[in-house]
């Protein structure tokens, strides 16, 4: 059996070590080296057992384990999420991947929210992300300031460096709420940019990125919506790809779509959740609360439903 990778992010890089084993692997990647944008957060726990099974020890990555996440003024005591040197981790992965193109029997669409070999998602929801790295003397915790249709956030990697971005509907609201975030928590722009970029982020659920299989193409990762409600894509990535190498490996490949919507129920859950949030659909998100709150705390942070409710109640 011969497989063909297109993307080497998280999701696509994790397969190939996987698949390397036991195929021959094939991968390549439009970009020269991994870059830095997003993807700062990670499910610790998930993660590192992940990670383990191609040989990687995720704590030599781990840059902070922040104490606190501070979403529009509340404050939640972290429980799994660190800052991991993402960047570090992929270029060390790309340090033992032979990429190449070869003629394979199966396509890996890993491509992220361009989904270049799926067919296009009728209604895609993909968000411009503007990210910079600065130098901030502020306390080591996670800072997020959300609206309806978007939030900003500050990721702290250690020696004073912060990673600042926003997603939103578009590049000027995303601008806003970097401005938003800074009065907020004291992120002054006066200070140095290291460096900035722009990205994009699909933000639906699994369910509305079918199919996840055409031909001899299937997907994994971002490409078929294996990011949370809240923004998490790294843990939901790499299972994605786990899930493939499973099914093909155990010539069961027909149950992959089951696999891959029964794994991310939950991911589900959480974007019914935000939609009913900016729609306006109060029951509906109240409704939810009790479950989303039970998935976040088994996840990153320690919350209540009341501490949801006076979250959403400060949402503009």
């Amino acid at each position: 059996m011969k497989v063909q990778i297109h993307g080497a992010g998280m999701a696509g890089s994790f397969l190939y070590m996987l698949l390397n084993q036991d195929f021959e692997v094939g991968i390549t990647d439009t970009r020269k080296k991994p870059d830095c944008r997003c993807a700062w957060g990670i499910a610790y726990s998930e993660a590192k057992e992940l990670y383990k099974e191609i040989g990687i020890d995720l704590e030599e990555y781990v840059l902070i384990r922040p104490e606190y996440a501070i979403a529009n003024g509340l404050r939640l005591r972290n429980k799994n999420i660190v800052i991991f040197d993402r960047k570090r981790l992929l270029e060390d992965l790309w340090d033992q991947i032979e990429f190449r193109k070869i003629e394979a029997k199966i396509h890996i669409d890993a491509t992220g929210f361009k989904r270049a070999l799926l067919p296009k998602i009728k209604s895609d929801r993909v968000y411009p992300t503007i990210q910079t790295v600065e130098k901030h003397n502020i306390d080591d915790n996670i800072y997020i300031y959300a609206r309806k249709t978007g939030y900003a956030w500050a990721f702290p990697l250690g020696d004073d460096r912060w990673h600042i971005g926003a997603g939103d509907l578009n590049e000027t609201r995303a601008l806003e709420l970097i401005e938003m975030l800074r009065q907020e928590y004291g992120f002054k722009e006066k200070n140095g940019k290291i460096c900035s970029c722009k990205a994009k982020i699909r933000l639906l659920p699994p369910s509305a990125c079918k199919p996840f299989k055409v031909g001899d193409v299937f997907g994994i990762g971002e490409a078929i919506g294996c990011v949370s409600g809240a923004g998490e894509g790294n843990v939901p990535s790499l299972k994605s790809a786990k899930i493939f190498y499973e099914c093909l490996i155990n010539d069961k490949l027909e149950a992959y779509e089951y696999r891959i919507l029964s794994e991310f129920s939950w991911i589900e859950e959480e974007h019914k959740f935000v939609e009913a949030v900016q729609n306006g659909k109060r029951l509906t998100a109240l409704l939810k609360l009790p479950k989303i709150v039970s998935i976040e705390s088994k996840r990153s942070v320690s919350q209540s439903i009341g501490d949801l409710i006076r979250f959403m109640k400060v949402l503009k």
